[in-house]
């Protein structure tokens, strides 16, 4: 068999009536040395069943099936643990990736040896989401230099509203994800919004593919789109915090910005998400813990 080049790790939780689809998108690509880390985080429901019949039908298919829910971190942790590829890409069970995105990704990080690449992605809506929560992951066409570093495209996104922290639109190289020993914090939802913003600050050399590989299914009761409770805001806290933690790891003053930024974005999400929804108890319940994490950014 020919060295495996990416490794795509898919931690999958009772999606099955998706999880045909996105994994098909992933054998098509036209770039075949591949793998595919599907993690099973315990589901409840046949995405196990139909996880052991598509790797029974393609070898690249790897499985590793856990007993009880251990969450999206874990898994991708364990992905990156296992995976066999120079370079890594995260996807997740019911979304779906356009068929030449990892070929397109490899040769550029090829060429030119970056930490990581970006590229761009659109939404679609499932059954009856239609309107509502739509998220852009169209960004690069506000990019112009051949490298960035981590902390130059990220100022870049942020001037333009660019930013999107979905781990799902970067092409990692795992040997710069070794050499800054990052990882996904495990027992939290949002962890995407840890990950990402420490893999910007940390990476000399950066670029992207003006293209929009990536669907992002917007469909009811996923994370993205269930309602806010007490635990997701502890979560949201739990990040912001931990955020504010790794502000001692960076000396110069714009990824010390970039942190604060970051924490500042994700609290005002929240409390527009709050105030629209009219959860003004839960506001006002978490109002002290909220300030004073927006104070520690300034």
């Amino acid at each position: 068999m020919n060295p495996v080049k990416v490794s795509v790790v898919i931690p999958v939780y009772n999606t099955a009536e998706y999880l045909s689809e996105a994994v098909s998108s992933i054998l098509q690509q036209s770039l075949q040395e591949i793998e595919i880390i599907a993690i099973n985080d315990g589901s409840v429901d046949d995405s196990l069943h139909i996880l052991n019949r598509l790797a029974s039908t393609d070898s690249r298919i790897k499985v590793i099936s856990f007993d009880t829910n251990v969450g999206v971190s874990v898994c991708r942790n364990k992905g990156i643990e296992v995976a066999q590829g120079e370079f890594l890409y995260f996807f997740d069970s019911d979304d779906i990736l356009g068929d030449d995105c990892l070929e397109m990704c490899y040769q550029k990080m090829m060429d030119q040896e970056y930490d990581f690449l970006i590229f761009d992605g659109v939404s679609f809506y499932q059954g009856e989401m239609t309107t509502g929560f739509n998220p852009n992951y169209e960004r690069t066409r506000y990019l112009t230099k051949n490298v960035y570093t981590g902390t130059e495209i990220l100022k870049e996104l942020n001037q333009h509203k660019g930013y999107s922290c979905s781990v799902c639109l970067c092409f990692i190289r795992k040997q710069y994800l070794t050499a800054i020993k990052l990882e996904f914090l495990p027992g939290v939802l949002y962890e995407d919004v840890l990950f990402t913003i420490i893999l910007y600050l940390s990476a000399q050399k950066v670029g992207f593919i003006q293209h929009s590989f990536f669907r992002r299914r917007i469909r009811p009761n996923s994370t993205m789109t269930s309602s806010v409770t007490q635990k997701t805001i502890n979560y949201r806290l739990i990040v912001c915090k931990e955020i504010i933690g790794h502000k001692k790891e960076f000396s110069d003053i714009e990824s010390k910005k970039m942190l604060n930024l970051q924490v500042r974005n994700v609290l005002k999400f929240l409390i527009k998400t709050l105030f629209h929804s009219r959860q003004m108890g839960l506001l006002l319940k978490n109002s002290i813990d909220i300030a004073r994490l927006i104070f520690q950014t300034f």
